[in-house]
């Protein structure tokens, strides 16, 4: 029954992942081919699901831990549904604006946070533990597939039937998505105390505990310190780097689009292999070696962007190769970072803790993304792009240094 419910959430999480890499072309594209937007307004439509995420976790994660798991993930997909349902709508009547788009941005992108710490909850409830790094294993190799399919939908969709038809097809996804989880096994919860009358001072005083026993659970915690450590400094370098690769690769080296995308595709190759090999690197040389490999990994195809030196083959095998290895690596850490968070707190505290971990990651992408327009214009961007696998390189040696700590 289990492996049923698994099936289906793994479905649902496919399904709403395809919803949100749509969303993540169809709104920007909406943005600037039929609202004209300007650079000011894209980069606070690129931001501005980063910063609801981090300004929301931490409450995100306490309501998640004190709710029944399926049903937040329910209402998630219903609730980005109907946002982006109200795109379309707004559009036909004359009244779609570039602040209504960031609105429903920044919306889902808390939803998308909130869905994400259900469902991994979710699967630390009813996992075994020695069944998460396969599962989640599954989900990486779902997520791979996922994009290119979904990427390559999304613009065929938006080029023939236009945006409004590609929002409504986004919103669907998230239907299908809820429609799936309705057939899921819920394990209630633990009750809760029962308090005789408590008023609206206390109860907001009891949930602002919650929101801060996440953060100093992952303080206080050496294996979710050392986690959230090398989140932040792979999402500050992965944010910094963004900010500049396209650039480089465009402008500076002169790629094609059409061959850029090709070699953009190969990064969900690497991720894919990566998924399948995850489960069975732990159980040949352990999580720690396997994770400490992926972050090496990581760091080797960040660095094989700056030595790529003009749009010739060798540039291009580079660039391959940097999606190829680097996103493999990227996965390979990131599915047993992922089981690690599952198993370090009880359950019930898994979604406030998680969310800890997760703010201090998008502080740190939004912190990347300013340093690295700031610092690109002044020491170019090939210079940029080594220094943000010289940050990964730090991350691998702070989670080998943390690993071999709390294994003495």
């Amino acid at each position: 029954m289990q492996s049923a419910a698994f099936r289906r959430v793994f479905a649902a999480d496919v399904i709403s992942t395809f919803g949100s890499l749509m969303s993540r072309l169809a709104i920007p594209w909406l943005a600037v081919l039929v609202l004209d937007a300007g650079p000011a307004a894209m980069a606070l439509l690129a931001v501005a699901d980063v910063v609801a995420g981090a300004l929301a976790a931490l409450v995100l994660g306490v309501l998640v831990d004190r709710l029944p798991k399926r049903r937040s993930m329910i209402a998630c997909d219903l609730l980005r549904a109907a946002a982006l349902l109200a795109l379309p709508l707004l559009a036909w009547s004359g009244h779609l604006s570039i602040g209504a788009l960031i609105a429903v941005v920044a919306f889902n992108g808390a939803l998308t946070v909130a869905f994400e710490l259900a469902q991994s909850a979710w699967i630390a409830r009813h996992t075994e533990t020695d069944a998460l790094a396969g599962r989640n294993s599954a989900l990486a190799a779902g997520s791979a597939v996922t994009e290119a399919a979904s990427f390559g939908l999304t613009g065929w969709i938006f080029q023939f039937a236009g945006a409004s038809m590609a929002l409504v097809t986004d919103a669907l996804t998230y239907v299908a998505s809820a429609l799936l989880l309705v057939r899921v096994d819920e394990t209630p919860s633990p009750p809760r105390e029962a308090t005789a009358s408590v008023t609206l001072r206390a109860a907001l005083k009891s949930f602002a505990a919650e929101v801060r026993d996440g953060l100093q659970t992952v303080v206080a915690h050496p294996t979710l310190r050392a986690l959230a450590t090398v989140a932040a400094l792979t999402a500050f370098g992965s944010s910094f780097a963004a900010t500049t690769y396209m650039i480089y690769v465009a402008r500076d080296l002169g790629f094609q689009t059409g061959a850029l995308g090709v070699i953009f595709a190969a990064g969900g190759l690497g991720s894919l292999v990566a998924a399948y090999l995850a489960p069975r690197a732990a159980s040949r040389i352990g999580s720690v070696a396997t994770m400490a490999t992926g972050l090496a990994l990581l760091t080797l195809g960040a660095v094989c962007i700056p030595l790529a030196q003009a749009p010739t083959i060798a540039g291009a095998a580079l660039l391959v190769a940097h999606q190829v290895i680097g996103d493999g690596g990227h996965t390979l850490y990131d599915i047993h970072d992922r089981t690690w968070r599952q198993t370090a707190v009880p359950p019930d505290a898994l979604a406030r803790a998680d969310a800890g971990v997760r703010t201090l990651e998008q502080v740190a992408t939004l912190a990347g993304a300013l340093a690295g327009g700031a610092l690109a214009t002044t020491i170019g961007a090939r210079m940029a792009l080594a220094l943000s696998a010289a940050l990964f390189l730090a991350a691998t040696l702070i989670f080998v240094a943390a690993s071999r700590r709390r294994a003495a």
